[in-house]
C-alpha cells in the first residue's frame, strides 16, 4: 500500500483501463453491482473535507492526500435482487436483500477492489485502500450516488511518490504464520 503520492495526474484514459478491467471480477449471477467513482479536483477536496480522512491523513500520513484520485467501489445492493428475480435464478428467495447470508454486492465489490490494487500495482503505479469512517452517506448524497448504493471504502491511486517505501502495520507486525490461519478437515 502506497503512503506517499506524486501528485502528477493520472491521464482519464489509463484510470478508464484500470477501472474497466477491475470490474471484471467475479459476479454472483453475474449482477455486475460493483461502480467505481472517481475524485479529482472539487469533488476530491469535498472527499477529504466531509469524511474527515483530509484531517486524519494530515496527522498521520500527509503523503496520501498528495493522491490525484480517489476511488469510491460502490456496491449495489437492487443488481443483485433484481438479477435473483430472474427465471434462471428465481427460487432461492434471494430476490430480498435480508435473506442473503453473505451480501455478494460488497463481496464483489471488494473483489473489484483488490483486481484494481493489483492493476496498480502492475503497472507501477501507488494505491492505497482505506475505509470511510465519517459521514460517508452524506458525501455519497453530496455526489449524486442513489440512496441504496453503499460505500466500500476508498482507494487512493496515483504514482508513487520518489521517497515512499514500506510502511504502516506491515512494518510493526508480523505476518501470521500459515497454522494459525489454514486449517484442516477442522478448525
Amino acid at each position: 500500500m502506497t503512503r506517499r503520492f506524486d501528485p502528477a495526474p493520472l491521464a482519464t484514459e489509463l484510470v478508464d483501463e484500470l477501472l474497466d478491467l477491475a470490474r471484471r471480477a467475479p459476479s454472483a449471477g453475474f449482477s455486475q453491482g460493483a461502480h467505481f467513482l472517481t475524485l479529482e479536483g472539487e469533488s476530491l477536496r469535498q472527499f477529504w473535507e466531509l469524511t474527515g480522512a483530509g484531517e486524519w491523513f494530515s496527522k498521520r500520513q500527509p503523503g496520501v492526500l498528495a493522491a490525484p484520485l480517489i476511488v469510491l467501489p460502490l456496491a449495489d445492493p437492487s443488481a443483485y435482487t433484481a438479477r435473483f428475480t430472474e427465471r434462471d435464478k428465481a427460487g432461492h428467495g434471494l430476490e430480498v436483500a435480508a435473506n442473503w447470508e453473505v451480501p455478494f454486492w460488497l463481496t464483489d465489490t471488494a473483489m473489484a477492489v483488490q483486481n484494481l490494487l493489483l492493476l496498480a500495482d502492475e503497472r507501477g503505479l501507488g494505491a492505497l485502500y482505506f475505509g470511510i469512517f465519517r459521514n460517508a452517506r452524506q458525501l455519497l448524497d453530496t455526489l449524486g450516488v442513489p440512496a441504496h448504493v453503499l460505500q466500500v471504502g476508498a482507494v487512493a491511486l496515483g504514482h508513487r511518490a520518489a521517497d515512499d517505501g514500506p510502511s504502516g502495520s506491515p512494518v510493526t507486525r508480523r505476518r501470521r504464520p500459515p497454522a494459525d490461519v489454514i486449517h484442516h478437515h477442522h478448525w
